[in-house]
């Protein structure tokens, strides 16, 4: 009767630490990047300071970089409201402007960059439609 109490209690334990962990993980997540969903601007300067650090942008691409950022940011913005699939053909051509500022290295970095975007794009799309 001992084992069984002691096996029980610890299979509780384990339990509500899962369930504690990922709720606390939700309430992260959800306060740190909720405002880039609802602020334009914010998300933006989310990811110019992504691609600075990632790529080590010069200042002069990180002028360029950040015009194609916000152009496609407008783009998107216009074709997300009409449900559009142009979507992905923005990101594409704004991706190919970005990679036309970059030297070989951070074209290298970008490319890595974007398949890990592409990654998490689809995975956000197939759990949000497909469950």
């Amino acid at each position: 009767m001992k084992r069984w109490k002691l096996i029980s209690g610890l299979l509780l334990v384990f339990v509500l630490g899962v369930l504690a962990g990922s709720f606390g993980t939700r309430i992260y997540l959800k306060d740190r990047f909720e405002h880039l969903r609802k602020d334009p601007k914010a998300r933006q300067d989310f990811i110019m300071r992504k691609l600075s650090k990632e790529l080590e942008l010069t200042p002069d691409q990180k002028i360029k970089v950040e015009k194609i950022v916000e152009q496609m940011g407008e783009k998107r913005r216009e074709f997300f409201l009409k449900n559009s699939p142009e979507i992905k053909k923005i990101m594409d051509e704004g991706f190919a402007q970005i990679r036309k500022e970059l030297n070989s290295d951070q074209q290298k970095k970008l490319d890595v960059l974007r398949e890990e975007f592409e990654k998490r794009r689809k995975a956000r799309y197939s759990s949000r439609f497909h469950q």
